[in-house]
């Protein structure tokens, strides 16, 4: 068994000084170190750092770091990949491997903490631990995120599946709870017997370069009193979201200005957060003012899809409908 640790910097890399908390040089050698000390001997392993930031300083060009160095590393004759990474952005570069790697390549887990490692309440190495044990254990393809909630099991998502974390929360969850499974307080894999997940519909979009910016990428959240922006130029589609009913203010002028000139200028606006089954009277406009709901999928995994498929001149409509990386639900 052999691993590569693929260090970025984040939480899990960093040092509180007694004024901030910042990325330490050394700190992801001693995240090694102190694993050993509370959990035993590693394999044999290589490390990298292809860079190091915290998390909320990413941006598409460290996405597309991130994603070189794993691919590069794939046919490397490891059996697993760990990525040390911050919990900001953790679901952003999750989703970005995921659609990049699909779910035919080798495990790939991004491992990340709450808190500096020397914190009594930081579950950095503890989720740590159950990246190492299913990889070894489980070895499933694609790409995971073994995270353990304060006073919860340890559970193993689909890196494509995370919602975007609460505010004042350090806690993350999959779309509708489906995690892949969970470990138990002595590291045992229970499999969640309600998941369910799509084969890839499509092959891992192939990105050459992201830039810094997503300008082709309009996304919109509702609130009471939204006013909708111009539509700038070079926007190639159009990510909103909607309230936990799957709704919007469809009576807003605002709006219905502004998905006409979307229409009028041949930008796709994909819906996310709409479920099947019964819907409000509101959602009977959609059709009308030509919003395509999505599937269910995490609303920031259909960010980073559009954003990376867009890039790589993907027909967005055709993406968006089909599975890759687990994603759809």
């Amino acid at each position: 068994m052999k691993l590569l640790f693929i260090f970025t910097g984040g939480t899990i890399g960093s040092t509180f000084d007694g004024s901030y908390i910042s990325v330490d040089r050394g700190k992801p050698y001693r995240l090694l170190e102190e694993y050993e000390r509370r959990y035993g001997s590693l394999p044999e392993y290589d490390t990298l750092e292809p860079y190091r930031e915290l998390s909320e300083n990413n941006t598409g060009k460290t996405i597309q770091a991130l994603i070189d160095c794993v691919t590069a590393c794939l046919h490397s004759g490891y059996d697993g990949i760990v990525v040390t990474h911050g919990t900001d952005t953790l679901q952003y570069s999750a989703a970005a491997l995921a659609y990049a790697l699909g779910n035919k390549r080798i495990p790939v887990c991004l491992v990340s903490s709450n808190y500096p490692i020397e914190q009594p309440a930081a579950n950095g190495l503890a989720n740590l631990h159950g990246a190492i044990r299913f990889i070894t254990e489980k070895r499933e393809k694609g790409v995971w995120v073994p995270y353990q909630n304060p006073g919860e099991n340890l559970n193993i998502h689909r890196g494509s599946r995370l919602l975007a974390s609460e505010a004042y929360s350090d806690c993350f969850y999959s779309v509708r709870k489906q995690m892949y499974g969970w470990l138990d307080e002595q590291f045992v894999f229970h499999c969640n017997p309600a998941y369910q997940e799509r084969a890839d519909e499509t092959e891992g979009i192939p990105v050459v370069s992201l830039r810094e910016a997503s300008p082709e990428v309009l996304r919109i959240e509702p609130y009471p009193g939204l006013v909708y922006p111009a539509i700038p130029e070079g926007v190639k589609a159009i990510l909103h979201g909607s309230y936990h009913s799957g709704t919007i203010n469809s009576k807003s002028e605002s709006g219905q200005r502004f998905f006409a000139e979307a229409a009028k200028r041949k930008i796709p606006v994909f819906l996310s957060g709409v479920s099947e089954g019964a819907s409000y009277e509101s959602t009977s406009l959609f059709e009308d003012l030509q919003i395509v709901p999505l599937p269910v999928m995490s609303p920031v995994a259909a960010y980073v899809k559009l954003w990376m498929g867009l890039a790589a001149g993907l027909e967005p409509k055709n993406l968006m409908s089909r599975s890759l990386g687990g994603d759809i639900v």
